[in-house]
């Protein structure tokens, strides 16, 4: 039988860092001059009141981000659309400014972490909302936190930015970025609004392009599979991967995507504006059958032509911050564990 999932690990070649990476080293507006931390350390942040801002905190990948701040002791300003009083999440319209003014003028913030968004899907059906959240909003965030004084500005972007016409190999930050629709457009020109930004010394600015995100406890989503594959479902039921059976897929969980988050934001210095997500890239077919075996469910495919979107190489990222993701298998079969423990 072959491998049941290609790992793609592609040089990137000798790409020149940025012009601006001088600028970026500028002690003045170093995160490494102001927090005195090891790259990729844990810090103590008890001694310093400056704060984490995490916006979409009550999301999918913010929960799990706000998750590990407060487990390595960070202080943290968690905002979301609604207010959540039991995960001490406090309401933010980004679409406001007083909404957004009011965050800073109330809390020392040292670095955001910006994840809020309307998501592809939403954002297709009504673009207006979705242009005013994703890109209106990610302005007036990035214009309250120059104002501020923020330090870093880390922003949570897409693989979307690369287009729907794909090549046949996975794609590198080195590879142009030529989003086709709203999302990805969007995504995009936050993207080159923070590069210019940071070039001009505002702060420090670096995207996560992130692959398609899986993992238990998405609340709202037009592709259930993502977390259904990690989940109890009913015996009677299935699972539909709305793919072709030959499609390719860069799949990212959810639990590796804040780990990545969280390196950036504690990381001494960062030298590029992008970054693509290491993930893996699995073949539909290969990955129905790695659920059906290791889960016990029934899993459906899409039809011929339903592609993946494009593949993603994060070698980039994985090389410059040593980082190791946990095998999308081994986070299978911790559900399973997980789910016969919730039966015995």
């Amino acid at each position: 039988m072959s491998p049941s999932k290609e790992t793609v690990v592609v040089p990137v070649g000798n790409s020149e860092l940025h012009p601006s990476v001088a600028r970026l080293r500028n002690p003045l507006r170093s995160v490494a001059a102001c927090w005195n931390m090891p790259e990729n350390m844990d810090m103590d942040s008890g001694n310093n009141e400056a704060m984490i801002l995490v916006t979409g905190a009550t999301g999918h990948i913010g929960r799990e981000v706000c998750r590990l701040l407060t487990e390595a002791r960070w202080q943290i300003l968690a905002v979301d659309l609604s207010q959540d009083k039991t995960q001490d999440v406090r309401a933010c319209d980004l679409r406001l400014k007083s909404q957004v003014s009011a965050l800073f003028q109330d809390h020392s913030v040292r670095a955001v972490i910006h994840l809020a968004g309307i998501l592809p899907s939403a954002f297709q059906s009504d673009p207006l909302t979705g242009g005013d959240v994703n890109l209106s909003g990610s302005l007036e965030l990035m214009r309250q936190s120059l104002a501020a004084g923020v330090q870093r500005f880390i922003f949570a972007s897409s693989m979307s930015v690369y287009g729907s016409p794909h090549a046949q190999r996975p794609v590198t930050e080195d590879d142009a970025a030529a989003p086709d629709e709203g999302y990805g457009a969007s995504k995009r020109a936050v993207e080159l609004i923070g590069e210019s930004l940071s070039e001009k010394g505002a702060f420090e600015f670096v995207a996560l392009r992130i692959a398609r995100v899986v993992g238990p406890g998405i609340k709202k989503t037009s592709s259930p599979w993502r977390s259904q594959i990690f989940e109890a479902v009913p015996q009677s039921e299935s699972i539909r991967i709305p793919f072709s059976p030959d499609a390719m897929l860069s799949l990212v969980h959810v639990e590796d995507v804040a780990r990545m988050l969280f390196t950036l934001v504690k990381a001494t210095e960062v030298n590029r504006f992008v970054y693509n997500t290491p993930a893996e890239i699995w073949e539909a077919k290969k990955l129905k059958e790695l659920v059906e075996n290791l889960r016990g469910i029934r899993v459906e495919l899409g039809p011929e032509g339903a592609c993946g979107g494009p593949m993603c190489d994060g070698s980039r990222f994985a090389r410059e911050f040593r980082f190791h993701l946990r095998e999308l298998r081994d986070h299978l079969s911790g559900s399973v564990r997980i789910d016969r423990g919730s039966h015995a």
